[in-house]
């Protein structure tokens, strides 16, 4: 038996996926979104050089915490704030950091890691201008990250391998941002480390995969349900 394809027929399928796709990808686009998605991850395995977005719009405010931290080094006592926030941009979520180390700190601040973000794109970027984010206590802090890597759980900042490049004590970090394709948010938690190391509480993503892609995976079943009719006819 002969089995014949009549192409003109598939053609509406492919053009209603196509518009799909398009519309999926424009749904994750945004502001400080597609600023962030110019550093091109980072991916599991990868480090990469953080966008600056400095002046980009950030979307609209979900959630904000402060978080104290206290630790102990071989020098001494580092202690400081976290804040985190997560800002929903263009229906898609950012996640937004800063690390504040104490005038009292006994060494400066080498990294912050952020997690859980297995499953979701990433893309990480940071902002100097932090007094602008109304309802937040973030400020304009000095320090820029220096790069920022990714293990696929866990996304870290660096302000190293020079040690004036580091959250020295009395200074603030950029606002450090994580760009993602969640839709939804939980408790998560961060980590402060330079000679020892501590968690805090902080906003993580969670959830399913975006309606986009569900919407895109249910289309492509369709598609291939029509194709099967049509050569089984």
């Amino acid at each position: 038996m002969t089995l014949t394809i009549d192409v003109q027929r598939l053609k509406p399928i492919a053009v209603v996926l196509f518009v799909a796709l398009i519309c999926g990808s424009t749904a994750m686009a945004g502001t400080i979104s597609a600023c962030a998605a110019g550093s091109g991850g980072p991916a599991p395995g990868d480090t990469i050089f953080p966008n600056n977005c400095t002046g980009d719009a950030s979307g609209t405010l979900l959630a904000f915490m402060s978080q104290s931290f206290s630790y102990h080094t071989t020098a001494g006592t580092n202690s400081g704030f976290v804040y985190s926030a997560v800002y929903n941009d263009g229906g898609t979520l950012d996640f937004y950091y800063q690390v504040v180390n104490s005038s009292t700190s006994a060494t400066a601040l080498a990294r912050m890691t952020a997690n859980t973000f297995t499953g979701f794109t990433t893309n990480s970027a940071f902002i100097a201008n932090g007094h602008t984010l109304g309802g937040t206590s973030f400020v304009d802090g000095t320090v820029m990250p220096v790069t920022s890597d990714s293990t696929g759980a866990v996304i870290g900042f660096s302000f190293y391998p020079v040690i004036t490049d580091e959250i020295q004590p009395g200074q603030e970090s950029n606002v450090l941002i994580i760009s993602t394709n969640a839709k939804s948010y939980s408790n998560g938690n961060a980590a402060i480390i330079d000679g020892g190391s501590t968690f805090v509480n902080a906003f993580q993503p969670t959830g399913v995969p975006e309606p986009a892609t569900l919407g895109l995976l249910g289309l492509g079943l369709i598609g291939v349900a029509s194709l099967r009719r049509r050569i089984r006819s």
